[in-house]
């Protein structure tokens, strides 16, 4: 029992030392923020009109924006490890990092922040080998542009705006969205869950080798281009034209059909995976 409280315990010190380490910027005049990374993003959508970034939280509780102590991975008691990064802190102090890619402008996040016009560039300066995943949290109206690098994910929910997304190897994964909606992976899934399908840019979604799965509400007004040659599943009562020409002889699978009265253009495509098509 009592190594049971002990371990409530520390979790509970873990989530608020996590939720004491912020970084808040001003949205004032910004209609649309980019946002650059080695290591998976997470973006959620909130009320208020700033930026608020935050660590992720690792399972050891280590501060955001310490490096993996690869030296020392053979200590086998906590407190000896939680002494040496006290140390490390220690050196740290009053000092500012300077990175592979420049000055740190977010108070030991390790990203620089400029403004271009409308546009606010959050850029990731730590080598894959430093960067940490990173939690973002901005208004729900404002369009967003993430790219992942080569091996981070992308997490987003709750927006009613524009969103690009863009991956390698990482999986992309959006929910409660509206779009319109640009998302690409060379390699890794892509789940969109969209609460209600703008009608005002056409929506693309693909990847070179991953699956797709996107969830529609059943009232949504479309004209699907779905072209893989994996297989499509879906429960949409989709409407192809008759084959007038010659047949199809290739892998390749591409379904054109409008799903309710027909309306924007949503392209789904993915060269080797599955594509699943939801009606919700």
């Amino acid at each position: 029992m009592k190594q049971l409280s002990l371990i409530l315990s520390l979790f509970v010190l873990c989530v608020v030392k996590a939720q004491d380490k912020e970084y808040t910027h001003s949205l004032k005049g910004i209609k649309k923020v980019q946002i650059k990374s080695n290591a998976s993003i997470k973006v959620t959508a909130i009320d208020n009109k700033s930026l608020v970034m935050s660590c992720m939280k690792h399972p050891e509780c280590e501060e955001c924006n310490e490096e993996h102590d690869h030296d020392n991975v053979h200590w086998s008691f906590r407190g000896e490890r939680s002494e040496r990064r006290q140390q490390k802190k220690d050196k740290r102090a009053g000092l500012t990092p300077i990175y592979p890619g420049g000055k740190d402008d977010t108070n030991g996040f390790g990203f620089s922040i400029t403004e271009e016009g409308s546009t606010l560039i959050i850029e990731d300066l730590k080598s894959h080998l430093q960067a940490n995943n990173i939690q973002l949290e901005l208004p729900k109206n404002i369009d967003i542009s993430i790219d992942s690098g080569n091996l981070g994910g992308i997490t987003i929910a709750g927006f009613s705006s524009e969103v690009e997304a863009e991956s390698n190897v990482g999986t992309i994964n959006m929910t409660d969205v509206t779009g319109p909606i640009t998302a690409h992976s060379s390699t890794g899934y892509i789940n969109i869950d969209f609460v209600k399908v703008s009608q005002s840019s056409p929506i693309t979604i693909s990847s070179s080798v991953g699956e797709i799965d996107v969830s529609l509400p059943s009232n949504t007004n479309a004209n699907l281009d779905i072209k893989t040659n994996g297989t499509v599943y879906t429960n949409f009562d989709l409407k192809q034209p008759a084959k007038k020409d010659l047949p199809q002889v290739s892998g390749n699978r591409k379904i054109v059909s409008p799903i309710n009265k027909g309306g924007v253009k949503i392209k789904l495509k993915s060269s080797l995976g599955n594509i699943y098509l939801r009606k919700k």
